[in-house]
């Protein structure tokens, strides 16, 4: 289903991080898989969550609602919102 894993990534994690010792790298990994598929889902979710609310903060006050969404969106996915895209 699912693609191999580069091979700067630590074995059977997924995961890329280099900065972590491969022991702690697959505790995290484990303890994460542990969770159910809604957990998961729930916590990328906060995740994105957290991200809007920190490139919120760091955006101009007055920003009109399409312009602020248009900028949440280019921080998050490094491009701009295409010009179709209804806001």
């Amino acid at each position: 289903m699912g693609a191999a894993a580069p091979t700067e990534r630590y074995a059977d994690t997924g995961f890329a991080v280099k900065d972590t010792p491969p022991a702690v790298n697959r505790m995290v990994f484990e303890r994460i898989m542990a969770l159910t598929e809604g957990e998961r889902l729930e916590m990328g979710f906060s995740m994105l969550g957290a991200a809007k609310e920190l490139i919120e903060a760091g955006l101009p006050k007055d920003l009109g609602p399409a312009e602020r969404r248009r900028a949440i969106y280019e921080r998050l996915y490094g491009e701009p919102l295409p010009a179709d895209c209804p806001l």
